[in-house]
């Protein structure tokens, strides 16, 4: 998978699971931020993060660790596709 199809994937969970409207995920692209308080962002919080994390699993197949620090993963759009690409992709 592309970052570019990994973050259309991303932007149906947000509007199926986060109730984002369709209009405004129209909006994202790879270098929108995240999270709440970050100029630009989609303003993401904690709650939300989790409930993403789990639609990430669940859509992906790959297992997040919440015993590792994601926060850098979760910066934007692109860091995330990234890092879900390098998830799916590994041998």
């Amino acid at each position: 998978m592309e970052p570019k199809e990994v973050l259309d994937e991303l932007k149906t969970i947000l509007m199926a699971r986060l109730k984002f409207d369709p209009r405004r995920t129209s909006e994202m692209a790879l270098e929108t931020p995240l999270p709440k308080g970050v100029e630009g962002s989609i303003g993401l919080d904690s709650l939300d993060f989790i409930e993403l994390s789990i639609a990430i699993e669940e859509r992906f197949g790959i297992v997040l660790d919440e015993s590792q620090d994601l926060t850098e993963h979760f910066a934007s759009f692109n860091t995330l596709c990234r890092f879900i690409v390098s998830r799916t992709t590994a041998p």
